[in-house]
């Protein structure tokens, strides 16, 4: 594995080089690995820099990283295209870790916003775990320069700034408050009822029965049965959605799963009168949202001997843990609607901004560095 990401590393250097000496221009790169398509903070940070400097040129670079052969390939190729316009650029904008940007030596004028994909600091990522089961190996990490290169790492309130600074191994100074721009669609109480009227169209039977939004994070090997636990929920007089988390080796499609598989669990938040979640920075976003959310983590203890949390998780998250559905099901029944908490764990996590929103914001962030 080693001998591999050095390899990597020298034929992107080879290819690297005529590319450094190319010009760069008024232009801002978005760089994603999280999906195949612009995220909802893309959109909205494209839309503001078009609208603000329609003289700025802006390039979306999406691929969805999987673990297949055949997807490791493509991507491969996809990141030629990458250096290309990593060297043309004058800001580079991330939500995730990005080869070329970390290995590679670029020329002066180069500026890299990490933005990250997730509201808070949940659970343990980064340089935070490496050498954990969940994590990187460390030799590796330090082979593949893991998330050097950071001009400014975003994140969404002051309480995450000690996390950050040490999951991206960068100085707190480099750690700013910007939250994403999804917190200014989870908090546009309009825009969220004519999302759910979009999807109450498109699936009727979601108006029946209260909603339940199952989505778990990630974890290495994870399987769940989605029809089985639709049927469960069924049962007790509710409509479950479940929606893995998208990076999950899931294996066979569950029917449930296909049925909401166009729509992302931040855009079925809107249709939840509960969200359903063990670890994700999701129940951030239904905090946000003012979506009840209930932790359903049979395995606390040994997640968190594995992976472990920037909070202390039993105490601070806006909700019991419960572990089994039985009893998540009876905490759903007895809830008394009291959201004291749950809002409590929003203002913690996330900041707004003094001026404007947070798509605004990150936008001035951005063209800040875009001066010559």
């Amino acid at each position: 594995m080693i001998v591999a990401a050095w390899a990597v590393r020298a034929v992107l250097s080879v290819v690297y080089a005529p590319m450094r000496m190319l010009h760069r221009r008024h232009k801002v790169t978005f760089i994603s690995r999280q999906g195949n398509s612009p995220s909802t903070d893309f959109t909205a940070l494209v839309n503001q820099l078009s609208h603000d400097d329609p003289s700025v040129e802006i390039t979306v670079l999406t691929y969805e990283f999987h673990t297949s052969m055949r997807r490791k390939v493509g991507y491969l190729a996809h990141v030629f295209v990458q250096m290309y316009h990593i060297a043309t650029s004058r800001v580079v904008v991330l939500d995730t870790y990005c080869i070329p940007v970390s290995v590679l030596r670029h020329s002066p004028g180069l500026h890299v916003i990490q933005m990250w994909h997730a509201l808070g600091s949940i659970k343990k990522f980064g340089y935070s775990i490496v050498d954990s089961g969940e994590g990187s190996d460390s030799r590796v990490a330090s082979v593949m320069r893991m998330h050097a290169r950071y001009d400014v790492v975003a994140c969404s309130s002051p309480a995450c700034v000690p996390a950050f600074a040490e999951a991206f191994d960068t100085p707190s100074e480099r750690v700013v408050v910007a939250p994403l721009p999804r917190v200014d669609v989870l908090t546009n109480r309009a825009h969220m009822a004519q999302q759910r009227e979009r999807l109450y169209r498109v699936f009727p039977e979601l108006r029946e029965k209260p909603t339940v939004l199952f989505a778990p994070t990630f974890q290495k090997g994870q399987h769940f049965a989605a029809d089985e636990l639709h049927r469960y929920f069924a049962k007790h007089g509710y409509t479950l959605i479940a929606k893995p988390h998208p990076v999950a080796l899931s294996g066979a499609r569950d029917t449930t799963s296909v049925r909401y598989a166009q729509y992302s669990a931040f855009e079925l938040l809107a249709v939840a009168d509960f969200l359903v979640t063990d670890y994700s920075s999701i129940m951030l976003e239904a905090a946000v949202a003012d979506v009840p959310v209930m932790i359903l983590a049979p395995d606390v203890e040994e997640y968190s001997a594995k992976r472990s949390f920037y909070l202390d998780f039993a105490a601070e998250v806006p909700s019991p843990i419960t572990r089994s559905f039985d009893e998540l099901l009876e905490h759903m029944k007895t809830w008394d609607g009291d959201r004291t908490a749950l809002r409590a764990f929003a203002d913690r996590w996330v900041s707004y901004p003094e001026v404007g929103t947070c798509t605004e914001h990150l936008a001035r962030m951005i063209q800040s560095h875009l001066v010559d």
